[in-house]
């Protein structure tokens, strides 16, 4: 097939076509962080971009279709100290660019969290080499392996501690850079800018993981050794067809060379396919998922024995009637189905499911409310009890008293969060509100408490034998004085004497006090829970929060209301064609529908709905 010329020339250029992809892996490094998870198991989350100098590194996730980035390192200071801003809002929400800082490394490797009420910053970690764990340093560790091109750094949290038997158990993160980054040797290396990134981003980043798209390190081999083989099938054949049926000539005949040749080119394919994977992953157009498809459509052990016994039985026929002009061919076949045998991916069964109607009746199943006494108490290190009363007006001696547990650390964070503790620019108060309730919705944890209170209000009214209106009563005395105190932010200690704030119902439940806008937020997620559609109003004239509850004439509201009393005596709201009654939330004694005099309901310009159906079926809130 081949003389001397065409040999040494193909060969120089299959070589080069590899040294390139090589020589631009190795010189436009990429980072891969790993977050460490259940049971401390790292698990790929992100990559970091190339450094150039003068820009920030920017922390990208590794999610399909997701390309913007949820953390960039800046150095700021006359020391280096690189700071993190991570991302905050949603990632799939393009009218949002904000960043917020959220601490720094500093030159030992020990990283800080920033505190935003003025104290000082806080070490909560370090940076450290995995064969010396104790030892915070900002450089990471090379291995020969690699020809001292791949550089792996690992995050701990806590304090070096050389008696600690297991510091791995403090592990957070790892950082693998892979190529050649050089740097000032005095400046904070690229992989300790992302395991400082990786620690703040399992600290604030998303609690609900999204679908990662790849099962294997993104700059793995493995998985794209079999769809090598499949590209690799088709241009071979291309390749023989043309010299079988145009040239009538052997592709290959006796000549070794020439094997070794055609084999060598399916390493340098492999290599082009990985860096096209990789690329796509960085880029948001990953092809992993089909990847994954076809490397478990292939990894039956049935499949590979048959596949194999006919690389056998094409080697036999390869040797006794076409001379050597197949055996690239199989060994491409061979290869890729034995590195595919060892993808972990590959490895796992498929999961197969009955029939469809089987599986929605099991999750109906598992989301059908449960009793209150099926219900565990929300658990932490600070325990605070609440106690209150039904309405005297009601005529009916009911006391209700329950006992919340609080995790400090998980509340401290959810300031942080709030809004208006971070004092967003360019957000009004109604934007706040929705970003609130809609955190809120999307997070379990959030409305644990909410939940439970609802729940045991439902079970105590039950026993008592209250009806509609001497629930919703009850439920609203429980954010009446004196069971939760009302203060005005600016007067509030427990939140800095902040103005203009509305905590979160878990503030609220914890300070045990608060304005009308944090009690109006507080029942409205009571109600919510609840099963009844809530309006939460806002009054800028009256600097004045309240809720309505959705009725109807032939509703609860008519066994004590007259339709001339609920025209005349009571306060409602129109909106989106349904009527909200008025409830006040801050003094003890208002009952559902009386508004505070000298007070106008139609003065009342922010109004927030929340639907019960929303969260089922996946919309946002409704606002005006």
């Amino acid at each position: 097939m081949f003389d001397d010329i065409d040999k040494i020339q193909f060969l120089l250029i299959a070589a080069g076509v590899i040294f390139a992809f090589w020589a631009r892996k190795c010189f436009r490094p990429k980072t891969w962080i790993s977050i460490a998870k259940n049971g401390n198991a790292l698990t790929p989350v992100a990559y970091m971009d190339y450094e150039r100098p003068g820009d920030a590194p920017e922390m990208h996730l590794t999610h399909d279709g997701i390309n913007k980035p949820v953390a960039r390192i800046l150095n700021e200071g006359e020391k280096e100290r690189p700071e993190v801003w991570m991302f905050d809002g949603e990632l799939d929400d393009d009218s949002q660019n904000e960043y917020r800082l959220r601490g720094f490394i500093d030159e030992k490797g020990i990283i800080y969290k920033q505190n935003t009420r003025g104290q000082e910053p806080k070490a909560i970690g370090y940076t450290a080499r995995p064969s010396s764990p104790n030892n915070p340093t900002i450089r990471g560790e090379r291995y020969w392996t690699s020809f001292w091109l791949d550089s792996e750094l690992l995050a701990f949290s806590g304090a070096p501690n050389p008696n600690d038997e297991d510091p791995f158990r403090r592990r957070v993160a790892e950082a693998h850079l892979s190529g050649v980054c050089i740097r000032d040797k005095r400046c904070v290396s690229t992989e300790a800018k992302a395991c400082t990134a990786a620690l703040f981003y399992r600290l604030y980043g998303p609690k609900e993981e999204q679908s990662t798209i790849y099962k294997d390190p993104a700059y793995g081999w493995r998985d794209t050794a079999l769809f090598t083989s499949i590209v690799y099938s088709i241009l071979f054949l291309l390749l023989y067809f043309v010299y079988a049926c145009i040239f009538n000539k052997p592709l290959l005949g006796n000549d070794w060379q020439a094997v070794i040749i055609l084999s060598a080119c399916y390493f340098g394919l492999w290599a082009i396919i990985r860096q096209i994977k990789i690329n796509g992953i960085e880029n948001g157009e990953s092809f992993q998922p089909q990847l994954d498809l076809l490397n478990k459509s292939i990894g039956h052990r049935k499949t590979d024995y048959i596949i194999t016994g006919l690389a056998v039985l094409c080697t036999y026929f390869a040797f006794n009637y076409y001379d050597f002009d197949f055996l690239p061919l199989i060994f491409a076949i061979s290869f890729g189905i034995s590195r595919n045998k060892m993808n972990k991916s590959s490895l796992k069964p498929w999961t197969i499911i009955a029939n469809y109607d089987e599986e929605h009746n099991d999750i109906d199943e598992d989301n059908e409310p449960k009793e209150f006494t099926q219900l565990t108490p929300p658990s932490g290190n600070v325990s605070k009890t609440f106690s209150w009363h039904l309405d005297k007006h009601l005529n009916k001696n009911i006391t209700g008293n329950i006992t919340l547990g609080f995790n400090l650390d998980d509340l401290n964070i959810e300031r942080e969060e709030n809004p208006h503790f971070m004092q967003r620019k360019n957000k009004n108060k109604q934007d706040s509100i929705n970003y609130m309730i809609k955190k809120m919705l999307g997070n379990k944890e959030m409305m644990e408490r909410s939940f439970y209170i609802a729940s045991y209000i439902k079970h105590e009214s039950r026993i008592a034998h209250l009806d509609e209106m001497e629930t919703l009563q009850f439920a609203l005395d429980f954010v009446q004085e004196p069971n939760i105190a009302f203060v005005q932010s600016k007067d509030s200690k427990s939140i800095q004497f902040a103005v203009d704030y509305m905590r979160y119902p878990d503030e609220t439940l914890y300070d045990q006090e608060g304005d009308s806008g944090c009690k109006s937020l507080l029942a409205a997620m009571l109600l919510h829970n609840m099963g009844y559609n809530v309006l939460l109003l806002s009054s800028e004239k009256y600097q004045h929060s309240a809720i309505g509850i959705e009725f109807s004439q032939n509703s609860w509201i008519g066994r004590y209301y007259s339709k001339e009393d609920i025209q005349g005596n009571l306060s409602s709201i129109e909106f989106n064609h349904r009527t909200f009654l008025y409830c006040e939330t801050t003094n003890d004694g208002f009952q559902i529908g009386h508004i505070i005099p000298d007070m106008r309901i139609d003065d009342f310009e922010t109004k927030v709905e929340l639907l019960v159906s929303a969260e089922e079926d996946g919309e946002d809130e409704v606002f005006e």
